[in-house]
């Protein structure tokens, strides 16, 4: 089970991040102490080799101004001890823990002087095979030794020899080994932590990502309550977190629409359709064929309504979902208020009902002519049929900041205060209302996906009053074309 569990472990998304991560981590940071173990060597080396070089011009001088007689290698062997500053080897010529100075002069006529460890021939035998250029230290690897010495070679005057002056910086070799193991403990170490803390830091995130997967799972069509705990943070996660659950409350009220579209198409619709029915059976059943005919028309015009409903619904849900086909042109909506009036006038007069077109100005729009024709129908029918007998019914059309304003007003009961500001919305209707509660929620959506918007409110001296605004074509593009474009497809 232990091997199972960490095999998936092993296939996280936590720990192939937390790899990446730290391998560049480390290759980064190795070349950073490297670059700083390289730096530290050379100035070492750097100090090493300046001294070799002051000391070689002060041993030449020496060499130099002394005479060649018998006590010649005695001078030079004690001016190369003091020069050395620290000799290490024995009396015996023996190596001991240290630095290590030898000094050694060369010469065809004499034998070479020597001040150094006892194996005097291995160096002297390496010196002569040595290829260095004045005043410029070279390496010289000598066997049995560790650590190559530095050496330096100052030639002497024409045909007296070279002096060489090497040296084997061993505390220094020892203070660079140690260095460099205390930045390969650190580097470890480092990249250790780094491991740990990165991999620790990627596993609570993706906890967060793994509790939205877990809610995500969890949604089912029955139960939509299901949410992403967001916590206080501001990061990645937390927005994503905090738009999943904006995500889920759209997708629940839209679910919550649905179905109480469902149910509302389902309750208007099985009175309608019962009525059809029986209608059609008695007119089969009777004999007498003008009244079997008025049934058959009575059924035909329950039809129509069934048809007007189920047109508008999914006129609105195309609306909605930004699918509604639109087929735009420019007119004069005062033009076709006027005659959207004059068509309903004998209806109103049928009523006792007074409709006055109070104001009209011209008002150029980019619309679709037969969905506003159809928003303008129902705004007429809304009053026809909730002004109430008597009332005085106005229209007016006019042209303000970019707008055209279809304004119409009653000085009927006006709306209930509970249904003013859901009078748009589809389905609501008032407690006497014989409709379907679709015709506002259509008017609105018609202004919605021309860039406008739709106001309904109550007159102060009582009546309803219905505001729609278009913008003015002039204005379209600023205002409405984005939005009505959004919505417009070929047809």
């Amino acid at each position: 089970m232990l091997s199972r569990v960490g095999s998936s472990f092993y296939r996280t998304a936590a720990w192939r991040l937390t790899l990446r991560s730290t391998a560049v981590f480390a290759m980064g940071s190795a070349a950073v102490f490297l670059v700083m173990y390289i730096m530290v060597a050379r100035t070492v080396r750097e100090r090493s080799d300046s001294w070799l070089i002051g000391e070689s011009e002060t041993l030449k001088q020496v060499a130099l101004t002394t005479p060649t007689n018998s006590l010649y290698d005695r001078i030079v062997e004690e001016v190369a001890e003091l020069a050395s500053q620290e000799v290490s080897y024995d009396s015996h010529g023996g190596h001991v823990s240290g630095n290590t100075v030898f000094f050694a002069l060369t010469d065809a006529g004499h034998k070479p002087v020597w001040v150094g460890p006892k194996d005097s021939a291995k160096f002297l035998g390496a010196l002569a095979r040595l290829h260095v250029d004045e005043t410029s230290p070279a390496s010289l690897h000598i066997g049995g030794w560790s650590s190559p010495f530095r050496v330096v070679a100052v030639k002497m005057t024409p045909g007296s020899g070279t002096l060489y002056l090497g040296l084997l910086d061993e505390t220094a070799t020892r203070l660079l080994r140690r260095l460099l193991a205390r930045f390969v403990l650190g580097w470890m170490s480092m990249v250790a932590f780094g491991f740990v803390v990165t991999l620790l830091g990627l596993r609570g995130m993706l906890k967060r990502v793994d509790a939205i997967t877990g809610a995500a799972a969890s949604i089912r069509s029955d139960d939509l309550s299901t949410r992403v705990p967001a916590g206080k943070q501001q990061d990645e996660v937390a927005r994503l977190a905090r738009t999943f659950n904006n995500m889920l409350d759209r997708i629940s009220a839209s679910v919550n629409q649905l179905r109480t579209l469902t149910d509302s198409v389902a309750h208007d619709l099985k009175s309608p359709i019962t009525s059809v029915r029986g209608s059609l059976e008695i007119a089969l059943s009777l004999e007498d064929r003008e009244q079997s005919a008025e049934l058959v028309a009575r059924a035909i015009e329950h039809l129509d309504r069934l048809s007007d409903v189920i047109t508008t619904s999914l006129d609105l849900a195309e609306a909605d979902g930004g699918a509604l086909r639109l087929r735009l042109e420019a007119v004069d909506l005062s033009e076709m208020v006027n005659r959207v009036a004059e068509l309903y006038a004998p209806a109103f007069a049928d009523r006792h009902q007074r409709l006055t077109v109070r104001k009209i100005e011209p008002a150029q729009v980019v619309v679709d002519v037969s969905l506003c024709n159809r928003m303008l129908s129902n705004l007429m029918e809304n009053e026809l049929r909730y002004a109430g007998p008597d009332a005085d019914v106005s229209v007016s059309v006019e042209s303000t900041g970019g707008l055209a304003c279809i304004t119409v007003e009653d000085n009927g009961p006006g709306f209930a205060p509970d249904l003013v500001s859901r009078v748009f919305h589809r389905f609501v209707r008032g407690q006497n209302s014989a409709g379907h509660g679709l015709g506002l929620a259509f008017v609105s959506a018609v202004a919605g996906v021309h860039g406008g918007q739709a106001i309904a409110g109550n007159r102060p001296g009582g009546g309803a009053q219905l505001r729609v605004e278009i913008p003015l074509a002039g204005a379209q593009g600023e205002r409405g074309q984005e939005s009505a474009g959004k919505q417009l497809t070929s047809s």
